[in-house]
């Protein structure tokens, strides 16, 4: 598995509400090991690893995030490589929960990775046991910055796709399978952020998307894998993950499917007709409140753009008081108005 991706973990805010999530979503069960690191599991397999942000990060503005993993033979001699071919170092060598050696290493484009010298993990499951993580994927601005970068330090091969902007690495020219593939987007596409993405194996898209945004995580964007439909998601604490499924359909016959399971968007549109209709201003006071409440839960507003509450947090309790105030108002108006 030298050079190959082997492991991820998130690094959250809340360690309870994140293992309640994953737990809903994939079936995970946890272990301790050390220093408050968890091992997440799946059906037995190793899945994840698990851990609350350091203070340190989180007055940074850190925001939660998955890490993907590649295993190398020498964490010293990848270190001074990535030094060596336009790499930063942002976490030197030091020991891994659980035994080994890591460091965090971003490219020249940005993008973070851990590095790790030890045994295997098993995080990485090719038979993509649900639950467990079935690919990761590089999503760019441009090939060119990072092209000689992982060919030298990891001594990988980029191959196009033929689908456009897709590309897939190999360990070699003569490895016959990819162990990741690259997305070259544009920022208007992909956000401002050049990051490899972590993708998790789950039965059917359709189940895990009714799972995610009933445990209070949101589905962002429907992103195939190649020919296989795929979907990014956030969960409640804002970290970023992909699911890939078993179900063979296409993109169109997702989407479709998909779109028939936004009841609360469909009864927000209910109670708008019903406020109109009535000319009741109380209803208006109640879909304010109905739109607060997860808005708070999730620790997210959107107001023509997303708003994370530890990214920007005085303009999203702004937004939040003053859906809360509008519902409060509207409602006491017809309980004890003229």
């Amino acid at each position: 598995m030298t050079n190959s991706f082997v492991w991820t973990d998130l690094s959250t805010f809340d360690l309870r509400a994140a293992k309640q999530f994953y737990s809903a979503v994939f079936g995970w069960s946890y272990r301790e090991l050390e220093g408050g690191y968890w091992s997440c599991e799946a059906g037995g397999h190793p899945a994840a690893g698990l851990f609350t942000m350091p203070e340190t990060f989180q007055g940074m503005g850190m925001p939660s995030f998955w890490m993907s993993y590649v295993q190398v033979r020498d964490v010293e001699q990848t270190v001074r490589l990535a030094e060596a071919h336009g790499g930063k170092v942002e976490v030197k060598p030091q020991p891994a929960p659980g035994g080994g050696v890591i460091a965090l290493i971003r490219d020249p484009a940005g993008a973070g990775f851990t590095c790790y010298e030890g045994p295997d993990l098993g995080g990485r499951n090719r038979q993509r046991a649900p639950g467990c993580m079935a690919w990761n994927e590089l999503h760019v601005s441009d090939l060119e910055t990072i092209r000689a970068f992982y060919n030298k330090v990891m001594g990988w091969h980029i191959e196009a796709t033929g689908e456009e902007g897709r590309f897939e690495i190999f360990k070699s020219v003569d490895d016959p399978e990819p162990i990741a593939g690259i997305q070259v987007s544009s920022r208007e596409i992909k956000g401002d952020k050049e990051y490899w993405g972590v993708y998790f194996a789950v039965s059917t898209l359709s189940g895990a998307s009714k799972q995610i945004e009933r445990s209070g995580g949101r589905i962002v964007a429907e992103q195939p894998l190649g020919s296989r439909p795929a979907l990014l998601a956030y969960d409640p604490q804002g970290a970023a993950f992909y699911v890939v499924g078993g179900d063979q359909r296409s993109g169109s016959d997702l989407a479709a499917e998909t779109g028939t399971i936004k009841w609360r968007a469909s009864l927000g549109l209910l109670i708008v007709a019903a406020a109109i209709l009535l000319d009741a201003d109380w209803i208006w006071g109640f879909l304010f409140l109905l739109w607060v409440i997860p808005d708070v839960r999730r620790g997210s507003t959107h107001f023509l753009e997303h708003i994370e509450r530890r990214k920007n947090p005085v303009i999203y309790w702004l937004i939040v008081s003053t859906w809360s105030v509008l519902a409060i108002y509207l409602m006491v108006e017809w309980l004890w108005g003229p």
